[in-house]
């Protein structure tokens, strides 16, 4: 195996080891030759990585023909690398794209892959000295792999003002390496230097033009001599930076610009997005008039519609009048520029102002205010990390306001692009899955943690599973009122059919105030872990999981009941029940998950192992009085360990707390007569945790009328009560007549009371 992928093998395999519920046979994609897919043509791409014997299938998250390489011996069944023959359509943009491979074992993680315009050549192993500097016929791009204290060197020969585009794929790509380059001529004097690029996440990137025809090197190192792989491009491409506009209006066909240095006679790209909702990003390239290669960058496809600034607009009274319906696209340009936008809002409107920059490539740093008509601020925001700053504003008058857009630093320049996205109402919460590969155990079970991120919500979000095809599941996952993750597993049937590939995605819902909220679950910060710590991974790969079947694990359980039902100072018992597969009959160990804050407070689980050779063992779930009420999800962790062999199977259990008991009153007609009865129906409704006597007792009666209490036995809930009225009883109208029921049950006591009735003497 080249020394390349060597490198990138050993690499991915640590990051990735961290996943856990990573399976020991699934396939892992961890590096290929040539290092990019070229549009138009047919080549044969040979993928490095770990388990990749019954290779199946090569999914690629763009449309291309794919089929196993025909003519290399024992091509797919080899653990080590399997070679396909693809054919990237022509018209496929320039970027970055995602890879996986599935085999009967299951599918592999995301990896990221390129379409490239520019032909690839391998990096020679010995280039790190001026004298031993690569010959290259430019443009092309470098595959290569630099170590900690490595230098590598390149030689070229321009022709006199010739212009070179010189860029390193590294950070961008998932690599730890953080490029610096340099030009220098054939005495080693510099001619330009590079390192962290504006809005290329700490990639280099320069452009140059030769005073003199000649020979020239290209130096390339890690500036933290810490190293790792990347692609150099070296071509007459312009150095792309930023779309502009950063969104498009679905379905529009919209211009669209390329922002960077020396982007000069550059053509527009005309995009036209797509009507599918499911479309969220496409990749865009863009040649010099008569080039031969694409700098690249991705748009957003938004249902709004989106507005590009219109110069001048610095000063207030030139302010650009736009609609709070619309996104707005701007440019810092030149360093210092202010740009202004007015609009009309009516009082308690509340719209929400997000800054959109650095994700997508641009460097700018933005500083949002809101002023009204007398240039008062009522609202302003500046970044918050990496992201741009999001402010909510409730207008408090109508009439017009002004929004102000500047760089936080005052800086400026044809990349400093923007968009600014309006929307009425904040999102209340956002969801992240801890990863983006789901490979499940034949009859068994996969799980993630989903995690919300609120604003301003409060309470219950249901988690589902789209796209699960049939014979699979998802557990009836919720992150219950106040907490904020939760234990989602994914099943499959004992003959779910192994080695096909499902998109799905993980969705949570919500009744926000008259409004059912759905909001798909990202894994960008599972990709960010794996991809040594990328700043923004591609958010077009960032929402679509994949899953496929997996070997059956060594024992597969389940929960009964899978729900319990209990309250504050009661519990409930389940029994886990296991089926062993042959041979694996030593103690399941079982444990809350995670262990710390894995249930919620005031919530304790009896956890008990499943003792050698036996098939089950009850746990009992207990609340005190001051567990919330509400459903949530909780996780068990069972790990079997048989020999050399350590199986893990998850398990999420359904808690719904409850009040102790409910009552309800049915008085009837609601009127007695003086030295009359009147028969009332009382329902008791218990929690089912409790089984204890109900005593009952009804209050607020007029003068002169009585019922006597009642005692209602636990296998009962409903009881008739005689109310009698004296012949003297005051001759009345009561609106808060109500039933309290009490209970006790061991040192705990219990109380309830019914929604109040109206009771009239006559």
């Amino acid at each position: 195996m080249p020394r390349l992928w060597t490198y990138v093998v050993c690499w991915l395999t640590a990051v990735h080891g961290f996943s856990p519920w990573l399976t020991a046979q699934e396939p892992v994609l961890s590096g290929q030759t040539p290092g990019a897919l070229l549009p138009g043509q047919s080549q044969s791409v040979q993928f490095s990585g770990a388990n990749l014997a019954g290779a199946k299938r090569l999914w690629l998250s763009f449309p291309a023909e794919v089929v196993l390489t025909e003519g290399i011996p024992d091509n797919g069944t080899k653990p080590d690398s399997v070679s396909w023959t693809i054919r990237v359509p022509a018209e496929t943009a320039v970027g970055i794209y995602g890879a996986r491979v599935l085999t009967d074992k299951g599918v592999s993680p995301l990896r990221l892959v390129l379409v490239d315009d520019l032909p690839s050549v391998p990096q020679a192993g010995n280039n790190h000295t001026p004298a031993q500097a690569q010959p290259l016929s430019w443009p092309c791009a470098v595959d290569g792999a630099v170590a900690n204290l490595a230098v590598h060197y390149f030689k070229i020969a321009v022709s006199q003002g010739q212009q070179l585009s010189v860029e390193v794929l590294a950070r961008r790509i998932g690599s730890p390496l953080d490029p610096m380059l340099r030009i220098l001529d054939a005495r080693g004097r510099e001619l330009a230097f590079n390192d962290d690029a504006p809005g290329l996440s700490g990639d280099a990137q320069l452009a140059y033009t030769f005073p003199a025809a000649g020979e020239y090197l290209i130096e390339l190192r890690d500036i933290r001599y810490q190293g790792g792989p990347y692609r150099l491009r070296l071509g007459d491409f312009p150095c792309a930076t930023v779309a502009f506009p950063l969104a498009v209006q679905r379905g529009v066909a919209t211009s669209v610009q390329v922002a960077g240095i020396s982007t000069e006679q550059t053509p527009p790209a005309t995009v036209t997005a797509p009507t599918d909702p499911a479309v969220r990003w496409l990749s865009v390239s863009w040649k010099r008039d008569g080039g031969a290669s694409s700098g690249f960058s991705q748009v957003e496809v938004s249902d709004r519609p989106q507005v590009v600034e219109i110069e001048p607009n610095h000063a207030l009274e030139q302010a650009q009048r736009i609609e709070l319906t619309h996104d707005i696209h701007g440019r810092i340009d030149p360093p210092r520029d202010v740009d202004r936008f007015v609009f009309t809002a009516n009082k308690d409107q509340s719209y929400v102002f997000t800054g959109v920059t650095r994700q997508q490539g641009s460097p700018a740093d933005l500083h949002l205010k809101v002023l009204n008509k007398e240039g008062g601020q009522i609202a302003a925001v500046d970044d918050t990390g990496i992201h741009e700053g999001s402010m909510t504003v409730k207008f408090p008058a109508d009439g017009d306001y002004v929004l102000v857009v500047e760089d936080l630093s005052q800086r400026g320049g044809p990349n400093f692009a923007y968009r600014v996205a309006i929307t009425p109402a904040p999102q209340p919460f956002q969801l992240v899955v801890s990863s983006d590969t789901s490979n499940v155990p034949a009859g068994g079970a996969v799980g993630f943690t989903v995690t919300a991120a609120r604003q301003g919500y409060n309470g219950p979000i249901e988690i589902s599973v789209s796209g699960l095809p049939e014979g699979f599941s998802a557990s009836r996952t919720v992150i219950g009122p106040g907490r904020n993750d939760a234990l989602l597993t994914i099943q499959c049937q004992p003959d779910a059919p192994a080695g096909v590939l499902h998109t799905i995605q993980v969705v949570g819902t919500a009744t926000v105030g008259n409004d059912r909220v759905a909001v798909v679950a990202e894994f960008s910060g599972a990709l960010r872990q794996r991809l040594a710590n990328m700043r923004f991974p591609p958010p077009a790969l960032t929402r679509t999981l994949a899953a496929a079947v997996a070997p059956a694990p060594g024992f597969r359980w389940f929960a009964e009941p899978a729900e319990i039902v209990f309250g504050k100072d009661l519990s409930a018992t389940l029994t886990v029940k296991a089926t062993r597969s042959e041979g694996f009959d030593e103690a399941i160990a079982i444990a809350v998950q995670p262990p710390q804050n894995g249930l919620p407070p005031g919530i304790t689980a009896a956890v008990k192992n499943i003792d050698k050779g036996a098939g089950e063992v009850a746990i009992t779930f207990s609340a005190n009085n001051q567990a919330p009420l509400g459903e949530f999800t909780a996780g068990l962790l069972g790990t079997l360990k048989q020999g050399d062999k350590t199986v893990t199977q998850p398990l999420a259990v359904r808690l719904n707390l409850q009040p102790p008991m409910t009552v309800s009153v049915d008085a009837g007609s609601g009127k007695i007569a003086r030295g009359g009865e009147l028969a009332v129906k009382v329902k008791v409704v218990r929690n089912p945790a409790l089984t204890a006597p109900v005593n009952l007792v009804v209050q607020n009666l007029p003068k002169g009328v009585t019922a006597a209490a009642a005692n209602l036995p636990p296998e009962a809930s409903e009881v008739e009560l005689k109310l009698a009225a004296a012949a003297d009883a005051d001759q009345t109208t009561v609106n808060n007549v109500t039933v309290k029921a009490e209970a006790a049950a061991g040192n705990a006591k219990f109380e309830a009371t019914s929604p109040a009735v109206a009771l009239t003497v006559e």
